[in-house]
């Protein structure tokens, strides 16, 4: 299970799953925790065992994963810019 920043609260696929994690617990989730996190919400997803509603919000969890990734990438590929120009 992978925890958010600065808090006890667990974030797990289970509590995803339950609309228990809110879209800011889950962008202060490193980069490695919501990597784990998207890789077992997109097979929740994929192995059909969900219902409608809650396929749906596993959807919108994704989503609001990938753009956290996306946003935590960004800022590495920008670091590593500025560190070959300083260099």
């Amino acid at each position: 299970m992978a925890k958010t920043v600065g808090t006890s609260k667990e974030v797990s696929l289970e509590s995803v799953l339950a609309g228990e994690v809110t879209d800011e617990q889950l962008k202060g989730l490193s980069f490695e925790q919501s990597l784990k996190l998207l890789e077992q919400v997109v097979a929740a997803v994929e192995n059909g065992s969900l219902p409608l509603d809650g396929a749906i919000g596993a959807y919108e969890k994704g989503s609001v994963l990938v753009q956290h990734l996306r946003k935590l990438l960004s800022g590495a590929e920008e670091k590593l810019r500025m560190l070959s120009e300083a260099g």
